[in-house]
Formats: C-alpha cells, sequence, structure tokens
C-alpha cells in the first residue's frame, strides 16, 4: 500500500471522506465524476481521501490539488486463498482509524464489498455510488451492507430487486463543469481535418466498440452521402480492436473514406464538442447517465441519443435533442438529416439544451446533493 498526499492535517472541524475509484485512469465518464467531486468540496467541512488501485492519471491529478491519495489494489474476493482478502480487509480498517474516516463513498462492487466489511467494523456510514447499468451478482448482497446507494439516474433502479430496498435509492445526476465551456475555445476541426465552413459535423465521442453502437452510426451515414455535405468525426480510444477494424472496412464498403473520420482519444473533450454541430449517442444496450449528453448540452449543441439507460432524463426529446430507438438506422438516419438541413433548429436545441444543462445539470448541483446525502449520516 502506497500513501501520497499534499498536507497531511487533520482537523477536527472536517469530516474526513474515503473514496474509492475502480480504475486508475481519468479516461471514463465514472472517474472525471468522482475527480470532480473530491477537488471541488467545501474544504472547510470535508477532507477527502481517494484509494486507487493503480498510480496512473487520476493519482497524479488528486495530488496536484492537494488531495491525498492511496494506491491500494484490491485483489480478488473469490476464488484461490481467503487470506489476499482477510489482510486487506485488516489494512482498509487500520487505515480508517489512521485517518480518522466519518464515512466511506465507493463506486463498484468489490471495492463496495471490502468497504462494508471494513465500515462495519468500526461502525461509519457506507455510500454506494452507482455508475453503472450493468447488474452485478453481488448487488443484491450489497444493497443491505450500504446505508445510502447513489443512482446517477431513476432508470438504473430497474438493476435491483426486490423492490424492498428503494427507501435507500436516491438520485443524483452526473454534474459538469458549465463554466469549463463557457472559457474553452472551440477546436477548429475544419483547420485541422480541412473541412469546409458549410459542411456538417457529426461528432461521436466514445469508446471504440459494441455498445456504443458506431457501426450502425455509420451505416446511418451512408444514406446521407447524396443529400447534404458532412463529415462524421469518431472520437475515442480502440477498445475491441476487431470492431474497430470492422468499422474501418464499413467505411470503406460503403465509400465513405470521405466522410468518416477517426478522430482518437481526446483527453480534453470540451473542445471538440463545442467544435461539431451535432453530437450523437448510438449506444445499442445500456447507459447509465453518459457524461458526453450533458457536456454536449453544456455546449449549446443538439443531441441525438438512443433511448437506454437514462439518456431520456438528459435530453428532452423534440426540444434539445432527439431521443431514438437503439439500433434504428433509418430513425438515426432522419433525425441526422432533419437537423442537418435546419440550422435554426439547431440553434433552438442547442439553447435550450444549455438551459437544461445550467437548470438540472450544474456541479454545484450534484455537489449539493451529495453532501446533503453525506448529512443524512454523520
Amino acid at each position: 500500500m502506497t500513501v501520497s498526499s499534499g498536507k497531511d492535517r487533520v482537523s477536527l472541524k472536517r469530516r474526513n471522506i474515503l473514496y474509492f475509484s475502480s480504475f486508475g485512469h481519468l479516461r471514463w465518464g465514472g472517474q472525471k465524476s468522482l475527480f470532480y467531486l473530491a477537488t471541488r468540496l467545501d474544504g472547510t467541512r470535508y477532507r477527502p481521501v481517494v484509494v486507487v488501485p493503480t498510480d496512473e492519471e487520476l493519482a497524479a491529478e488528486l495530488r496536484k490539488r492537494d488531495i491525498e491519495v492511496v494506491v491500494f489494489p484490491l485483489p480478488p474476493l473469490l476464488g484461490g486463498s481467503p487470506l489476499p482478502a482477510l489482510k486487506t480487509i485488516r489494512r482498509l480498517t487500520r487505515l480508517i482509524e489512521e485517518k480518522q474516516i466519518s464515512l466511506l463513498h465507493t463506486d463498484g462492487p468489490r471495492n463496495t464489498l471490502y468497504a462494508a466489511l471494513a465500515a462495519r467494523a468500526r461502525s461509519l456510514p457506507l455510500v454506494w455510488h452507482i455508475r453503472s447499468s450493468d447488474k452485478d451478482k453481488f448487488d443484491n448482497l450489497l444493497i443491505p451492507l450500504c446505508d445510502r446507494v447513489i443512482l446517477v439516474a431513476e432508470a438504473l433502479r430497474n438493476r435491483f430487486s426486490p423492490r424492498c430496498w428503494e427507501k435507500k435509492f436516491v438520485t443524483i445526476h452526473n454534474g459538469i463543469d458549465l463554466a469549463e465551456f463557457d472559457h474553452t475555445p472551440s477546436a477548429s476541426l475544419c483547420q485541422h481535418y480541412g473541412i469546409s465552413p458549410e459542411t456538417i459535423i457529426i461528432g461521436s465521442f466514445a469508446r471504440i466498440e459494441a455498445m456504443k453502437g458506431q457501426l450502425t452510426l455509420i451505416e446511418a451515414c451512408d444514406a446521407l452521402k447524396d443529400l447534404f455535405a458532412f463529415k462524421l468525426v469518431l472520437f475515442g480510444e480502440i477498445h475491441d480492436a476487431d470492431y474497430y477494424r470492422t468499422c474501418r472496412e464499413t467505411v470503406e464498403r460503403l465509400n465513405l473514406q470521405e466522410h468518416v473520420i477517426f478522430g482518437g482519444h481526446r483527453e480534453d473533450a470540451a473542445p471538440y464538442i463545442k467544435g461539431v454541430d451535432i453530437v450523437v449517442l448510438n449506444s445499442p444496450f445500456a447507459e447509465a447517465f453518459p457524461r458526453v449528453i450533458i457536456e454536449a448540452m453544456a455546449a449549446a449543441k443538439p443531441v441525438i441519443a438512443t433511448d437506454v439507460g437514462g439518456c431520456r432524463e438528459a435530453v428532452e426529446d423534440g426540444v434539445t435533442g432527439f431521443i431514438i430507438p437503439p439500433g434504428n438506422r433509418m430513425a438515426l438516419r432522419d433525425r441526422i438529416q432533419k437537423l442537418a438541413l435546419d440550422p435554426s433548429l439547431r440553434n433552438r436545441f442547442g439553447r435550450k439544451g444549455r438551459q437544461r444543462a445550467e437548470r438540472l445539470f450544474s456541479l454545484e448541483i450534484n455537489i449539493r446533493k451529495t453532501v446533503e446525502v453525506y448529512e443524512g449520516l454523520i
């Protein structure tokens, strides 16, 4: 276990919160949400300590802001000898004592189970923050061990049974830093990729894998190439090499090489979101509450999203964008065409989206509601 920190002072006036991250990077929405929460808490009332499994970008960025980081890999709970798990629980219990922790806040099944066992030894409250729609075999075991469960979307209630646990649930949508989109200049995609100014730029910001639906998006665009000038820019790290290869082969088969660009992963998505005309999230299976949707709204961009997870809670269909059935190429094509050919509609959706983001999805609202959960427990 490696502990690194800026200041290690413990104030009796502050509550020390122990956060757990399932990943050490900052590429995905859950880690970004945790980062913003830990760094924007009122430092006079709360002192965050963040447990990460690996010493990567998340730890580095937290240290820059004088947030204490504990690099603490958690071994698998099943299979093999139970000794590593027992040792881990003892070490966690010691960490809780040393840091005078008042509450534990987790984000995944494995760290929730470890935290629950350690918290019970010290009679401390535990909050599980669920950011995924994927069911886990430990779900119904973990809920009784938690004092509160934060869901990033109302739709995630369907993940759990029985309903007797409803009283533990509270929905707090993801929040974003609206000022980031006010002060960040737009990326000049036209200049970077040699795109003419009158060309409609359609942006997708997601990992390249089947569960993000880029292949269907490419196929939907095939019917648009003779109707108006457009570029489809697919931003995102390659998460599935075979799927990426299929996407590229489909672009060639449909003769879309002049229309589709693979933009790669961007650490800072804000300027690129601001640089497109339409943002599409085409997930065919599941989502929780995708940050990219509310980021697009903060940038005053119209959104097309599939009706999965909490997307409908973010996008107001026909007001800030369009909600379409998952896997429906025709609906996707029609909505892209409608927005591409109507600049006034794009502007109206973008303006309404920004207003909705300010009203419902600001970082300040997210943190205030999270702190209300803490105050009800400690």
